[in-house]
């Protein structure tokens, strides 16, 4: 009878029969090698080690929230005494409530089994314990065949002789997996009600321990029908054992599913990510960052990080190159220029399209964007100041290339210009003279200290010259971090602070085995950085940078380099700097955006839409003068020297303390103008810097200068950067600006330039 019916084929055996013959003699074989294995396993714990299960590494944000994983098994490991007892005993109650008297294996479920699975001549149901889960789990694979489950049984028993009751349920509960890429209970919990297993009522806890049956199956998500069939059985279950009264569940019956919506499988800020695991390559290698379980505590500022990422997505259109990657890439760095903690990372357009990470490791040429290091050195000189004169003309030099005559980006030349003005907008020959006049290894120096790290000193592609220098056309080029930490001495008094990701690294088990702190260090005195962040607060106001005007005190730099290969914007509040890049990830190629060759403006653009999201919380602040600094000084824009009676036109300038001029305008004298030429040509008529003040307005302090005086009450007033009077609702938004001025100095009358339809 235990083979079925006789043959009554006289010609020979039945195959049928024979098959299920050496079947079960196959069986056997393997029940007796299997006892005679477990003899051996059993007195050698090594052997059957179960080595900790994969674990998630979770990134913590600045505020100590986790905002991240990275994993190969999305697991978050729990001790067993802060699981609670209902969960415990309901995983008993539904995969095997005779746990805590078998040795491993339940003998009457094993040979239940083996018969159905002769008869129907396959594996067609099982038995297992929890214990043999585990060893499944562990130490074999999820195939299903007779030999498997011979081999799960004995490994069960090796377990059961080697391990405590609590530890097998320990590791049971931390190891299966609940659906969804989530392993464990404390993982589940969190995906499912998103909080942690200590915090499940009694429903919850009866869905999950529904679903290691069939995970898919059971999905609250995919099947939430058949998933409130499961949770019935599971509290039925629980009632029949007693863990909860018949009461209890029907009342949990009633209850929803409550899970919380399925959030995507992508990983926030991956970009960020990347380059933490590359901050630690020396401390966690790649593979235990996805197995270990971590707990790493970043610097990043979630809200900053999705401003960055909608101002990111601002940048639309293009064209995929040979390689499937969208044209052109974008990159954006936010620090906070007090602590150096990185806020926000944009490494490209598209994680899923391109994992470079061109924030970090994309080098470009700056252009422009140098011009602030040439500024500061000239400024700290002290032989230079904001109302320097200098003539903007044409200039040759002799190299060893032949003859270098560099030209302005829109091929003009204005004659005597001032120092401010020259920066505002980015007017190349000013820059070239200066970095002449100081000597290209001071102005190599300067950049340096602030933060400047791949300059090449010496060779045939050396970058102590004239172009480099003054214009950003660097040998290595700079990433945008690099180039954003150099920023820090302007924005932090004068501070470098070197960009920071991570702050503390802890092990599995909670200890910290990676601690880091910002670094700082004195690069440029805090007067000299003072001036010069007044200085290119005219950029966004007047200058190259209108297009990042934002509500509040700012200052900043456009950077296009040569054909427009690269676009940049580096600008910052005293509470956030921030760095724009866009470019071809082929440097040979000019930036062109839907048929239109675009630069710094669009950079600058987006780093306005970036800033007015990332600082809404953050009540405007301004730049508060140090000691050291001189204001409302009032000089003549076409001299650079102290207004006098006669002076048409004159502004009010900032000064370290000592470099104010001290002698009258010598061009306007007795109500004439002397027609004196200022360095190497005549006063301008024509000069940029005459229409800084409108007419009738020279008696009060210009809004172009800042005019923190020390010791004087500070107000901020909106004003409209075209008239520099009193905005008015009807002066556009992007020429609405924030300015600060000593109390009884600020504007009083509205608008003039922009009135009602």
């Amino acid at each position: 009878m235990f083979f079925g019916k006789k043959s009554t084929n006289n010609g020979g055996s039945n195959p049928t029969n024979l098959n299920k013959v050496l079947l079960t003699l196959t069986i056997i074989l393997g029940v007796t090698l299997g006892f005679t294995f477990i003899l051996i396993l059993g007195t050698n714990k090594s052997l059957i080690n179960l080595q900790p299960p994969k674990q998630a590494t979770i990134f913590y944000d600045g505020e100590g929230k986790e905002f991240t994983r990275m994993y190969i098994e999305n697991r978050i490991e729990v001790p067993l005494q802060k699981i609670p007892v209902n969960l415990k005993k309901a995983i008993v109650n539904v995969e095997d409530n005779r746990f805590y008297e078998h040795s491993g294996i339940d003998i009457k479920a094993i040979f239940r089994a083996i018969w159905v699975d002769i008869r129907g001549r396959g594996y067609i149901e099982g038995a297992s314990t929890i214990t043999q889960q585990l060893a499944r789990n562990v130490l074999l694979t999820q195939k299903r065949s007779m030999t498997r489950k011979v081999q799960e049984a004995f490994l069960a028993i090796s377990i059961e002789r080697n391990y405590t009751k609590e530890e097998i349920l320990e590791r049971y509960l931390n190891q299966i997996c609940f659906g969804h890429g989530a392993y464990g209970v404390e993982a589940a919990s969190r995906l499912y009600f998103g909080k942690t297993v200590t915090e499940l009522e009694v429903h919850q806890i009866a869905l999950l321990v529904g679903l290691p049956k069939s995970p898919t199956g059971y999905s609250p998500y995919f099947n939430p029908n058949a998933a409130l069939q499961r949770r019935r059985i599971v509290l039925d279950l629980m009632a029949k054992y007693g863990t909860i009264s018949l009461e209890e569940a029907a009342f949990y019956n009633k209850k929803p599913l409550d899970v919380i919506p399925l959030s995507a499988a992508r990983r926030r800020a991956a970009y960020f990510v990347d380059y933490v695991a590359k901050c630690l390559k020396g401390t966690i290698s790649e593979e235990a960052l996805s197995i270990g379980g971590y707990q790493i505590y970043t610097t990043i500022d979630p809200l900053v990080q999705e401003a960055a990422e909608e101002a990111a997505n601002t940048l639309s259109g293009g064209n995929a190159n040979s390689q499937g990657i969208i044209q052109p890439q974008l990159a954006i760095v936010a620090v906070d220029p007090r602590t150096g903690y990185i806020k926000a990372m944009i490494g490209g357009r598209n994680y899923a399209n391109t994992q470079l990470n061109r924030a970090t490791d994309a080098h470009r040429q700056p252009g422009s964007a140098m011009k602030p290091f040439v500024y500061t050195a000239a400024i700290d000189s002290r032989q230079f100041t904001p109302s320097t004169i200098m003539v903007d003309e044409e200039v040759k030099y002799q190299t060893p290339q032949g003859e270098y005559a560099p030209k302005n980006y829109d091929k003009i030349f204005r004659g005597p210009i001032s120092l401010r003005y020259a920066l505002e907008n980015s007017i190349n020959i000013i820059a070239i003279k200066l970095v002449e006049s100081l000597g290209p290894s001071k102005v190599f120096e300067y950049a340096k200290k602030m933060g400047l790290r791949n300059l090449v000193v010496s060779g045939n592609a050396s970058d102590l010259n004239f172009s480099s220098l003054a214009l950003g056309g660097l040998t290595n080029g700079v990433t945008p971090l690099e180039l954003t930490g150099a920023y820090t001495p302007l924005a932090n008094k004068g501070i470098y602070v070197e960009p920071v990701a991570v702050l503390q690294v802890k092990d599995a088990d909670g200890n910290v085995i990676y601690d880091d702190r910002p670094h700082k260090q004195v690069a440029i005195p805090e007067a000299t950085a003072y001036l010069v962040t007044d200085m290119l607060r005219g950029v966004i106001m007047r200058g190259t940078g209108r297009a990042a005007m934002i509500n509040r005190p700012a200052a900043g730099k456009t950077g296009t380099s040569s054909d427009y290969t690269n676009a940049w914007f580096v600008g910052y509040t005293p509470d956030l700097l921030a760095t724009v890049w866009i470019g071809n990830d082929s440097q040979r190629l000019p930036i062109v955006l839907n048929g239109a060759t675009i630069g710094s403006s669009q950079a600058a653009a987006i780093w306005g839409t970036f800033m007015r999201k990332a600082l809404e919380p953050v009540p405007p602040s301004d730049f508060i003068a140090p000691p050291g600094i001189v204001s409302g000084i009032e000089v003549c824009t076409e001299s650079g020297e102290l207004a006098s009676g006669f002076c048409p036109e004159t502004k009010f300038e900032t000064y370290l303390a000592g470099t104010e001029p001290t002698i009258p305008c010598h061009i306007h004298q007795n109500g004439t103008d002397t027609g004196a030429g200022i360095g190497a040509g005549a006063a301008n008529p024509a000069n940029p810097d005459a229409n800084l003040n409108k007419p009738g307005d020279s008696a009060s302090p210009s809004p172009s200068a800042n005019q923190n005086s020390p010791g004087k009450k500070m107000v901020l007033v909106k004003i409209c950067s075209k008239s520099h009077l009193l905005a008015t609702p009807y002066c556009p938004a992007e020429d609405v600006t924030t300015e600060a001025f000593p109390e009884g100095q600020e504007p009083t009358q509205p608008c003039n330039v922009h009135k009602a339809p």
